[in-house]
């Protein structure tokens, strides 16, 4: 289901930006990816599995947290 972007107001370099610029998620689904993404993370580092791939996709994690309004203790 495509849906208005809930994140308009984050201005991300798109150079820096490793998430597609055309992908919108409702915001339901915006958080299953978000937690699929940072449950992948756990099990990789818990099993000691590729650091660089490990970085990458934190840094997903910590792009899709900034545009969805997350900071480290929750909604801002």
């Amino acid at each position: 289901m495509l849906a208005t972007p809930i994140w308009q107001s984050v201005i991300v370099s798109q150079n820096d930006d490793p998430v597609p610029p055309g992908l919108r998620l409702d915001l339901e689904e915006a958080f299953r990816v978000l937690e699929a993404l940072e449950d992948a993370l756990l099990a990789m580092e818990e099993a000691g599995l590729t650091p660089g791939l490990q970085d990458e996709l934190a840094t997903v994690i910590r792009v899709l947290h900034a545009r969805l309004g997350l900071g480290e203790g929750g909604t801002q």
